[in-house]
């Protein structure tokens, strides 16, 4: 679910009227689902007034939800108990956790801060929401400067879009509609094919995971997360990939905040069909702005990534390869998102998209077991026929190349999303095993199975080597 908390005082009115647009805008945002298709839900956070006692708190809370009705704005918030949260009902002002999670806690107790998005025209609490982990939006004040939305009609658009791709969930749990593989291994294989997964080194695999990881923390709003799109570019091109004509940055915003850059390695045009290849390089936590991480979420895909581009430089396809690594994800997809528009703007000539996110976990004595993900309608169902198809060679190639034993779900809440929606075939590797560290401070290398993870990018190995003929 996603959960939208709107500051009152110069956000939706300004010293007792409405601002223009407030009721057209909340009625549009009921009207709106998430990428689950769920409702968004709305709540109030406000610091009104300073309550000595019980009493006084009570009679503010009276008056509050009196002017709530004045304006107009009373039933958008309705129950006022569950939806409505003011600084006296906690004893805390703005931007005090306590005062968010109280917050928060009425609507869904426990609901992650990256499932939440604050508006409001003070930047401090903007840059404080942030920091627990939110999504959050600067309104500017009336007759004030600065502010990353003018107005409320241009914060539609906004909303619309952090609704539209919500931010990673991706646990086994929530996951449906789990197959089994009915593939068996095949009386032949490719020796090709055995030669190139035969060459996966582990080493380094945990050499790439190991320097993700000691970034501390790859949260999209920290500090440091310009640095990670800069190593990722460093180690294509000490592969031998070069500057400009194969390894390059990718713009994207993120949401309303600033630019940050996908790393793309491959050819900028193909007449021959492509395959893309994605992860993502930004990690979340329960602390994301001290400590996130995210070795298997999703350090492990990205090391993939890079152990797959170099097996693969200077091997000759009938298809080429792009390699894709974005940032924004656990945010709601915002890299792949503007990757995926590009594409289908520019009509890259993709084949499959294959994602990988999270595949370096697997429980401790717990069968060799692999999802392989593969399209089962989503927003466009006219790609479902060649995901399948992808998604079975890939399990076939699980049973002769690894070690693995796969089983099928659908694909969901992760960067293959944009470019199904786009009408581009897609399937993933994702953990089979539900990781107990899956968005904590504790999703680190020693909780990783590398042996595991080399098996895993054999079969994506595997699996771009048959498809790319």
């Amino acid at each position: 679910m996603r959960l939208i908390i709107f500051d009152l005082g110069d956000t939706l009115e300004h010293r007792g009227r409405l601002r223009a647009g407030a009721r057209p805008l909340l009625e549009a945002i009921k009207a709106s689902r998430d990428g689950e298709g769920d409702p968004a839900e709305l709540a109030l956070l406000s610091d009104y007034g300073e309550a000595p006692s019980p009493a006084e708190a009570a009679r503010l809370r009276k008056e509050y939800l009196a002017s709530l009705r004045r304006l107009g704005l009373a039933r958008y918030f309705t129950p006022p108990d569950r939806r409505v949260t003011l600084s006296t009902d906690v004893g805390a002002q703005k931007p005090d956790p306590r005062l968010f999670r109280a917050a928060i806690d009425k609507i869904k107790p426990g609901l992650p801060y990256h499932d939440v998005v604050f508006v409001t025209e003070n930047a401090a609490h903007v840059r404080a929401a942030r920091q627990l982990g939110m999504m959050a939006v600067q309104m500017s004040a009336p007759g004030q400067a600065g502010g990353e939305v003018t107005g409320l009609p241009e914060l539609l658009p906004v909303l619309r879009r952090l609704l539209e791709f919500t931010p990673c969930a991706k646990t086994s749990a929530l996951k449906a509609a789990r197959t089994e593989s009915v593939a068996q291994r095949s009386k032949k294989t490719d020796a090709h094919v055995q030669a190139l997964v035969a060459q996966v080194d582990e080493q380094r695999l945990r050499d790439a995971v190991t320097e993700l990881a000691a970034f501390g923390t790859r949260w999209s709003f920290s500090p440091g997360i310009a640095k990670v799109p800069v190593w990722v570019r460093a180690q294509f091109l000490a592969l031998g990939y070069h500057a400009g004509r194969d390894v390059r940055y990718q713009p994207f915003k993120l949401g309303s905040g600033g630019q940050q850059r996908n790393v793309l390695c491959g050819p900028k045009t193909s007449e021959r069909g492509m395959i893309l290849v994605c992860a993502h390089y930004d990690s979340v936590s329960e602390s994301a702005s001290q400590s996130a991480p995210g070795a298997d979420d999703d350090a492990s895909g990205i090391a993939a990534l890079l152990e797959l581009a170099r097996v693969l430089r200077g091997v000759t396809l009938k298809r080429d390869v792009l390699f894709a690594a974005f940032g924004g994800e656990e945010q709601g997809l915002f890299g792949s998102s503007a990757c995926a528009e590009i594409a289908a703007r520019d009509k890259w000539p993709i084949d499959v998209v294959i994602n990988m996110d999270m595949i370096g976990y697997k429980a401790a004595g717990s069968a060799p077991r692999i999802t392989v993900e593969y399209d089962h309608g989503n927003r466009n169902p006219g790609n479902d026929a060649a995901a399948k198809a992808y998604g079975l060679l890939m399990a076939q190639a699980a049973h002769d190349y690894t070690a693995l034993e796969p089983v099928h779900t659908d694909i969901w809440s992760s960067d293959y999303m944009p470019f199904e929606a786009k009408g581009f075939a897609c399937i993933g590797a994702f953990d089979a095993d539900e990781n107990p560290n899956y968005h904590r401070t504790t999703d680190v290398l020693s909780t990783l199975d590398l042996a595991h993870l080399v098996e895993v990018v054999k079969m994506v190995l595997a699996t771009i080597a048959i498809v790319g003929g």
